[in-house]
């Protein structure tokens, strides 16, 4: 009994590990949610945003990816475009504290991506996910799910609760099981 629970708590430890340093987090961005100028565009409008705070436990080099999944053909998903803020985020005082910006990353319009963006361990940072206009236009929608990914050096830590992989789950209700047998026997 005792070799097959040191075995689940290795494999669970293991299956934890496995994606330390990567983070995730996704959103839709539709009409509820606030507003601002901060669109992509040159042109000021006034577009949908979501905000993600976020940190990490070692200074060195990050890189955000943003997908923008959606329907096929690409101009019916999001044309998203993202931003870091650092310390704070004040959609009243656009660009104060902003450290990096991307409109179409290596996938074209339905992502975005900042390479090599240098963060530092326990600051508190804003990934800020935006359209790049307030309508409609070839290249993409102003509404729409994204998601984001994290990675870098250290591990990221999004404010948002992420769920647990759910084999994770099944692993820790499987420990519980063990033990409620044991304890019985």
């Amino acid at each position: 009994m005792k070799k097959i629970l040191s075995l689940m708590a290795l494999a669970c430890t293991l299956a934890l590990t496995a994606t330390a340093g990567a983070a995730t987090t996704s959103g839709s961005l539709d009409l509820s949610d606030p507003t601002w100028g901060g669109c992509g565009s040159t042109v000021p409008l006034s577009c949908n945003y979501d905000v993600v705070e976020f940190t990490v436990d070692t200074t060195g080099l990050y890189t955000i990816d943003t997908f923008y999944p959606g329907d096929v053909p690409a101009d019916e998903n999001l044309d998203g475009y993202i931003r870091v803020f650092e310390s704070a985020f004040d959609p009243a005082n656009d660009g104060i504290d902003q450290i990096a910006f991307d409109d179409d990353g290596p996938g074209g319009q339905n992502t975005s991506q900042i390479l090599d963006l240098t963060l530092t361990a326990g600051t508190s940072y804003f990934l800020v996910v935006t359209s790049f206009t307030d309508v409609p236009t070839i290249f993409g929608q102003p509404n729409g799910a994204w998601e984001a990914d994290a990675n870098g050096v250290g591990e990221v830590t999004f404010a948002a609760p992420i769920p647990v992989p759910a084999a994770v789950w099944l692993m820790m209700s499987g420990l519980i099981g063990l033990i409620a047998m044991r304890r019985r026997s």
